[in-house]
């Protein structure tokens, strides 16, 4: 068993409190780095006074997420949350995000056709075109702009809007209810109703693609499974809410993070810029470097479990926390450095297991088409305001920023 002389994560007496406080920009939680060389199996206490456990280094990370001793369905009542808020949003998730085997690859089975890697490289002269008029427009505007609004957000909503099938004209409710589901700071009936309102908004479009059907994702979706009785409507509703929010959220926040920190490591943004080879190396480095999905994933023990030396009680919670196991040491050399020639890079920013982010091949398509061809169309982008000025979310479970002026 680890030694807990020097640990403040022991779980005898009252383990401190989570989520830590994160203000640093592009720095985690000094606790994650405490946690990994004191007791890497960190305990701690939630807002409901649950114990939980944080996973802070990789190999521990990937044996609990392969382990069936350990549930991932949000509608347990014993399910960890960061928040009151996200316990309300926990128990209205009914897509297989929040789902263990063997109803889990029972409906993802019904979508992983749709994500393949051939489908999604045959996405990228569309994903080319699209940010090509993104950025023509930024460029008819002229500086300043805001990369959030004008770019991050509009690439990946268009892209769904071709993928998906939902209107282009929907994407700022679509992002307004992910947002409400995300925030740390709101009520738990506000989250629950932003959480309702997606739902409904599937509702109403499955409705309307019956009606008028369309050679989409979704349209297939409801030709191939609802149709014929193996989907029923309002399971495909809940599945789409849950495609929706990924599918906008995340990349946004992902495409402002990344643009920031290249311009703060101007001497891997002009090597980015002078070989179009480290392209995809690049991308796989922003994703280990900044992890955007901060308390995720998370499980539950169904027994008692030993991990690390520790062990972990029947109903505990369990906190697999991506960006702490992306700056593990004993598996990225040097983590905390920005290093896009990093070449071994088995990250786990897209999760892992039975619950690996099902368009992870589509984000990275996109992340290495907006990266390079922005600086290609824009090489002397700057931000317009100093890094301590930038509207980071704090405040959310999905890291990014809410605004990013640039010039050029």
């Amino acid at each position: 068993m680890p030694d807990e002389g020097g640990c403040p994560f022991s779980d005898s007496g009252t383990p401190p409190p989570f989520p830590f406080r994160r203000d640093r920009q592009f720095d985690l939680p000094e606790e994650y780095a405490l946690a990994r060389q004191t007791c890497p199996v960190a305990a701690v206490t939630l807002w409901n006074g649950q114990r939980a456990w944080l996973l802070t280094r990789y190999a521990d990370y990937q044996k609990v997420l392969l382990d069936e001793r350990f549930s991932g369905a949000f509608a347990r009542e014993d399910f960890p949350t960061v928040t009151e808020a996200r316990r309300a949003i926990d128990k209205l998730e009914r897509a297989f995000v929040g789902m263990d085997n063997p109803r889990h690859d029972r409906f993802r089975r019904m979508f992983t056709r749709e994500f393949t890697t051939k489908r999604m490289l045959a996405l990228k002269p569309q994903i080319e075109r699209l940010t090509g008029d993104l950025l023509d427009a930024m460029a008819e505007k002229g500086p300043p702009c805001d990369l959030v609004a004008d770019l991050a957000v509009e690439l990946p909503a268009l892209v769904m809007c071709e993928l998906f099938g939902s209107p282009y004209e929907d994407r700022t409710y679509i992002l307004k209810c992910a947002a409400g589901r995300h925030g740390l700071s709101q009520s738990a009936d506000e989250a629950a109703q932003s959480a309702n309102d997606l739902v409904q908004y599937c509702r109403d479009l499955i409705a309307a693609k019956e009606r008028a059907p369309a050679d989409d994702m979704l349209g297939r979706v409801i030709r191939d499974h609802v149709a014929p009785g193996d989907l029923n409507r309002e399971d495909l509703a809940n599945i789409c809410s849950m495609i929706l929010r990924a599918g906008h959220d995340t990349t946004t926040n992902m495409i402002s993070l990344g643009v920031v920190l290249l311009l703060e490591h101007p001497d891997q943004l002009a090597a980015f810029k002078a070989d179009p080879s480290l392209t995809e190396p690049a991308v796989e480095e922003l994703l280990r470097y900044l992890s955007p999905v901060q308390f995720a994933p998370r499980r539950v023990a169904l027994e008692d479990v030993e991990i690390g030396g520790m062990t972990i009680r029947k109903g505990d919670g369990v906190f697999a926390l991506s960006p702490s196991v992306n700056r593990d040491p004993d598996e990225f050399p040097d983590p905390d450095r920005f290093d896009i020639t990093r070449r071994t890079n088995h990250h786990m920013s897209f999760g892992f297991g039975i619950h690996r982010c099902l368009g992870q091949g589509l984000a990275r398509v996109e992340l290495q088409v907006v990266f390079r061809k922005l600086f290609e169309r824009f090489p002397d982008l700057r931000t317009a305001e100093p890094l301590n000025r930038l509207a980071f979310k704090y405040d959310s479970q999905i890291y990014g920023l809410y605004e990013l002026p640039v010039v050029w």
